[in-house]
């Protein structure tokens, strides 16, 4: 039984682009049912279902579910399945049988392998895409992904599925395929119900009842077959006109008054005729005539919903999926390899022609020719390495939460820690940063960009550069709207680190004590400057650029703060409601 009692959500929510606000709204919906919401734009239709979904708060009122609160601490999540329709929900270069695994993995632990196969292949047969079960998402037409959506959301028998919008922008044989399923949906699993909000007023008879919404008021609840005489139409596509015809507010206070009415007609609860019943609550002119509540057997707790899986177990299989689609995708690979071979080459076509002083440095040759332009060779050869693995860095991860935001809410809805998918992100970027670090040094020096010094210490410290810079840029994604807006701003932070890192012009000392501990590219370079200490070339570099070099210790240390600064931000990102 879902039970909404006067739920009023009155403030608007900017960030998931809903103004609508929502009076009073009080509903019962029976086990077994299959309810359409319809409302036109702005009719608060949308909010319901975000409400009943946890994503937001109603400022009065409650939503319960066989006498359980939603969001309450007891609430568990796969008591509810939230059905994306949204695009971004989905991975184009999984099939949809990986799609599928995937979600059971994440949503549902404690199960073998034959379990899992054996229930994404009655979703498969239920919802009549066995014939696609190979194939790529990204092949997929819109109806094909609106019911893989729908599948995706029952991997957890969830009794509580929410549907915001799936027969939307449908043909009319795909609108009544897909609400077909709904009914077959909610008659699946016992006790099920559910619910579909959309815009759409066709197959209206499908459903078990309709709610009608208009600007955040209930104006009908009932069969589809009363809607008509209800509003004194001749057909169901007058809703809409009739309903601008009067203020929401006086359809919702009509309502009120006759809700007890059509509950006890058409939930059968007392002996009239249903038809009596109608004719006596239709006329929204006459007075109240009060009639019976719906009588409702409560039910203390919820069946024991499917349990989770571990933290541990998330991690590793968004790590295996991650790497699955890093080698299906063509263009990911492909641009790593050419950033791993062009990095270095870019490296030596800048510094090539001052090569030869390096060899004549390790030759012992100390002459002021020679040593001058060698310690300039060093210094530029070090920033250079810097700023580009942090050019390196901001490709492969400004995009991971921005470019999939809609995905992770759809996957975090679902159970989804915000730990196990920061875990396995990091576990994901870091084998990157370090095979891209170890193979710049490394062909730098194979074509004759050989430094003195401790080689080791210096490429430990261009890894965790690009570590650092890779959660910050990781931490920009997850806090911005969208990919195209995180990038901005991972490539201005990244240009301020070129201007203010003090490899080009030192600081006062004061100011660059101020200003250094914000820089990434700082620690990074003038770590790997101080790793030259010792060396002929160490005192010239000094002199040439007025900067306080960190020590490899202190450099390493400033790094993993701002590594782990950049994970928080990150944490910070993915907790806010969208």
């Amino acid at each position: 039984m879902l039970e909404v009692q006067n739920l009023s959500c009155l403030a608007a929510s900017h960030e998931a682009g809903i103004s609508c606000a929502l009076n009073e709204v009080a509903f019962t919906v029976k086990p077994g049912h299959l309810l359409r919401v319809v409302g036109a734009p702005d009719s608060g239709r949308g909010r319901l279902i975000r409400l009943l979904a946890g994503l937001e708060r109603p400022d009065s009122g409650s939503l319960r579910i066989n006498n359980v609160e939603v969001a309450s601490p007891s609430w568990h999540p796969n008591h509810l399945a939230l059905v994306a329709s949204a695009p971004g929900t989905l991975t184009g270069s999984l099939t949809v049988r990986e799609t599928l695994m995937s979600a059971h993995f994440l949503r549902v632990g404690g199960r073998t392998v034959e379990e899992r196969v054996d229930k994404v292949s009655h979703l498969l047969v239920g919802l009549g895409m066995e014939t696609v079960a190979t194939s790529r998402v990204g092949s997929l037409g819109l109806a094909q992904r609106r019911r893989l959506n729908l599948a995706l959301a029952l991997v957890s028998d969830a009794p509580l599925v929410l549907c915001d919008a799936l027969t939307d922008d449908l043909d009319v044989k795909s609108q009544q395929e897909i609400t077909a399923l709904l009914k077959y949906v909610s008659e699946d699993a016992p006790g099920r119900v559910v619910v579909h909000a959309t815009q759409s007023l066709a197959n209206l008879q499908s459903s078990d009842s309709v709610l009608i919404l208009h600007e955040g008021y209930v104006c009908f609840h009932g069969p589809a077959k009363a809607v008509a005489h209800y509003f004194s139409i001749n057909t169901v596509e007058e809703l809409y006109p009739r309903l601008a015809q009067r203020p929401a507010e006086r359809w919702g206070e009509s309502w009120s008054r006759h809700r007890d009415q059509y509950y006890a007609a058409f939930r059968l609860v007392d002996e009239r005729p249903a038809d009596a019943a109608l004719k006596e609550g239709a006329d929204e002119g006459s007075e109240d005539q009060g009639g019976e509540k719906l009588e409702t057997q409560a039910v203390s707790t919820l069946a024991d919903p499917a349990p989770l899986p571990s933290v541990m177990a998330q991690v590793l299989h968004l790590l295996r999926r991650r790497w699955t689609l890093w080698q299906r995708n063509r263009r990911e690979w492909v641009e790593h390899l050419a950033m791993v071979m062009l990095a270095p080459l870019t490296v030596m076509m800048l510094v090539a022609p001052n090569t030869g002083y390096l060899s004549e440095l390790w030759s012992q040759n100390d002459r002021a020719e020679v040593l001058w332009p060698a310690a300039y060779t060093c210094s530029m050869l070090l920033f250079i390495q810097v700023l580009l693995i942090m050019i390196i860095s901001l490709r492969s991860s400004v995009r991971e939460v921005a470019g999939e935001r809609a995905l992770f809410e759809r996957e975090h809805a679902g159970g989804l820690r915000t730990s196990a998918y920061l875990v396995a992100k990091l576990g994901f970027l870091l084998p990157l940063m370090l095979g891209h670090g170890a193979a710049m040094v490394f062909l730098t020096e194979m074509t004759g960009g050989l430094l003195p010094g401790n080689g080791v210490v210096r490429l430990g410290l261009l890894v965790q550069t690009g570590v650092a810079f890779s959660c910050l840029c990781f931490g920009i994604s997850a806090i911005s709207r969208n990919a195209d807006r995180a990038q901005g701003h991972a490539w201005k932070l990244w240009a301020a680190n070129v201007l203010l890192a003090g490899a080009l012009l030192g600081f006062p000392r004061p100011l660059g004590a101020v200003i250094h501990p914000l820089v990434t590219a700082y620690y990074g370079w003038s770590g790997c400057v101080d790793t030259l200490s010792g060396m002929v070339a160490f005192t010239p570099i000094t002199q040439f650029v007025r900067t306080w070099f960190a020590t490899p210790g202190e450099a390493a240390a400033a790094l993993l703060l701002q590594g782990a600064a950049g994970v928080v931000l990150a944490a910070y990102g993915l907790k806010r409601r969208r």
